[in-house]
């Protein structure tokens, strides 16, 4: 994967926490009390129609957003101020996203699960906060209105400067406990997406989520990408000579995964466990010399790494070393957060070639 470019694009994720239940609660609360009121599952889903605003930042500009939600299902009619105009349904079985202008449909089957393209607000919002939990201090500043309806405004301020997750300012519905403005700084980026009307009792009809096709739209199907488990005699057929950490002293080789057609390349994932337990992820996949380079992200240091130049990135619950080596690109992950960068510096000391 590019998991840079993915990073970067973080912020779209936590621009699109609003959570879906309803809970008519009244008093004051800490932080963790409305982040768990809003993250409560109910027998009854909220169903609502909504518009708001997305500045996306550098990777995607303004857009003007109007949204219906109902039992699980969703319709997204998205306005760039490019004057692009999409339409996306996720009916339950299958995601169809329609570009009017381009006139192109691309759809997804998702009813045997393995992607959910509208990952739901509770989902998002609860990855979020338990990505910030350690790293921020969250806080309640106080009670505001937006969209005409009574908030609280709960702030993470970030405890070190220069992080892969910055600030973040989210106001939470009082009645309903959706999620109605962020303001996140991630990656480098800044978003913001407020609502500026919600109708928390709307009747949406279920033709809302089908889509008109024009008989001359160009429809593709999209198949989802899945990882294949491959031996590492396969992973020495197809890459060659290679560098790999060797088992040994409770460290064993638990699985291979191939990526296939990620940006024209094959990428090879090695999983490791320690005396039973998950212990570091190893991507390798072979380099292109004439790819542009990748820009820096905040958190990300170079550092040499096996004597070449590389970079690391040292979050408390996110910290890999990158390097590129004889024409591969080595990329080692923490699975256990106890361990650190010189963890895994060690751990690429004692990869050795296999052919």
């Amino acid at each position: 994967m590019n998991w840079k470019r993915s990073l970067r694009a973080a912020g779209l994720v936590a621009a699109l926490t609003f959570s879906l239940v309803g809970c008519n609660t009244e008093g004051a609360y800490s932080p963790q009390e409305i982040i768990d009121h809003a993250l409560q599952e109910t027998k009854e889903p909220l169903a609502y129609y909504g518009e708001y605003t997305m500045d996306m930042g550098e990777i995607g500009g303004k857009a003007q957003v109007k949204e219906w939600t109902k039992d699980g299902k969703r319709r997204i009619e998205t306005t760039t101020e490019n004057g692009e105009h999409s339409i996306a349904v996720n009916n339950g079985s299958q995601v169809i996203m329609y570009d009017v202008v381009k006139n192109t449909v691309h759809k997804i089957d998702i009813s045997k699960g393995g992607l959910d393209e509208f990952p739901s607000q509770r989902d998002q919002l609860e990855l979020i906060f338990n990505a910030v939990k350690d790293t921020h201090d969250v806080k309640i500043a106080g009670e505001e209105k937006i969209a005409g309806r009574d908030t609280y405004k709960i702030v993470a301020k970030a405890k070190k400067q220069d992080t892969l997750i910055g600030d973040i300012e989210v106001w939470v519905d009082k009645k309903t406990w959706v999620t109605l403005k962020t303001i996140t700084n991630s990656a480098g980026n800044k978003m913001t997406t407020e609502y500026t009307k919600l109708d928390d009792g709307a009747k949406i009809d279920n033709a809302q989520f089908t889509i008109d096709i024009p008989k001359d739209a160009k429809v593709e199907d999209i198949s989802v990408p899945e990882s294949e488990s491959v031996t590492l005699d396969t992973v020495k057929e197809q890459l060659g000579e290679f560098l790999m950490v060797p088992e040994g002293n409770g460290l064993t080789l638990e699985a291979i995964s191939l990526d296939k057609g990620i940006e024209d390349r094959s990428e090879y994932t090695f999983n490791y466990a320690k005396n039973g337990q998950q212990d570091i992820s190893v991507t390798v996949f072979k380099a292109n010399s004439n790819a542009k380079k990748e820009e820096s992200i905040p958190g990300e240091k170079e550092m040499d790494i096996r004597g070449q130049k590389g970079t690391v990135m040292d979050e408390q619950k996110f910290r890999y070393i990158s390097w590129e080596e004889n024409g591969y690109q080595y990329t080692i992950f923490n699975v256990d957060s106890k361990q650190t960068i010189e963890d895994l510096v060690a751990y690429a000391k004692q990869m050795t070639n296999v052919k």
